[in-house]
């Protein structure tokens, strides 16, 4: 178990940075857990690398997407800016013209809502399809 005055924290957040550029192996998982329990189940039991990657990727507060959050599934496909925002979910325009959503915009989820954890926080980018109209970016259809 990873605590957090855990010595395992820091290097778990270096090994999931740098498993996301580079080629990385159960050894270095295991070092990055520096004692932290790490059991693989099935197969090659690489499934440990991307266990640890992830574990210090969220540690980061920079990298990770919401599974369960606040009734992350009680969404329907259209959602008002301030209903995300009321969840504790931030809409976050990826756009280099810099627009800003609006409290009263209307974001198009595409029926899978996918926050990402991003500055230790749920944030949900978003892109400009009319005035006052964002979808979700990103996001995997649901069938």
């Amino acid at each position: 178990m990873v605590g957090d005055d855990s010595p395992s924290i820091g290097a778990l957040m270096d090994f999931g940075r740098l498993a996301c550029s580079t080629i990385v192996r159960q050894k270095d998982a295991m070092a990055a857990a520096n004692g932290a329990h790490l059991s693989g189940h099935g197969g090659t039991q690489d499934g440990i690398i991307g266990a640890a990657a992830g574990v210090g990727l969220t540690l980061s507060g920079w990298s990770g997407r919401f599974i369960e959050f606040n009734g992350l599934r009680d969404f329907e496909t259209i959602v008002p800016v301030t209903d995300l925002e009321a969840r504790g979910i931030r809409v976050l325009a990826i756009d280099r013209n810099a627009l800003v959503p609006g409290p009263t915009d209307l974001v198009d989820t595409r029926d899978w809502l996918r926050p990402r954890l991003w500055g230790g926080g749920a944030v949900l980018p978003v892109e400009n399809t009319a005035p006052g109209c964002w979808r979700s970016i990103n996001t995997k259809q649901r069938h």
